[in-house]
């Protein structure tokens, strides 16, 4: 009678993109496995104990780790690629940014503007999607406006 559960616990697991699991038996650096899988980075996953999906489950959360970290065994990890990465800044600044345009009405190049000197400041509402990844058109749109 085996205590097979006991070694399962006591492993390094790394999500792989396209569901592939890797299994390592001792503390390994992220800076050998991204070495390993170029072009993607190392997040440690956390369930969050109080925070809850639209389901109901858990909420898992990402934290990003430094190359001279070391995967400790008995936690889980994923691969997550460099756009990815990207996509998520992206649409974080994007958030700030509208965040900040709704606040102050509009932010020109260098200079604040207000909602009254914008011509057709409701037509920024419409432009802020932050889970586009893409803010340049509200960018465009702020300076063209200031421009006339």
């Amino acid at each position: 009678m085996g205590n097979c559960q006991a070694a399962e616990a006591a492993t390094v697991v790394i999500h792989h993109p396209g569901n592939k699991i890797e299994r390592i038996y001792h503390p390994v650096s992220v800076n050998e496995i991204m070495t390993s899988n170029p072009g993607h980075y190392i997040a440690l996953v956390l369930t969050s104990p109080t925070l809850k999906n639209q389901h109901g489950m858990p909420l898992k959360q990402l934290k990003l780790l430094k190359p001279d970290d070391t995967l400790l065994i008995g936690h889980v990890y994923r691969l997550i690629s460099f756009e990815d990465v990207m996509k998520e800044f992206a649409a974080k600044k994007c958030a700030k940014l509208g965040k900040l345009l709704k606040e102050r009405g509009g932010i020109g190049v260098g200079m604040e503007l207000k909602r009254k000197d914008l011509p057709n400041a409701s037509d920024l509402k419409p432009k802020l999607n932050p889970k586009s990844g893409n803010c340049s058109s509200v960018i465009k749109v702020i300076i063209n406006n200031k421009k006339t």
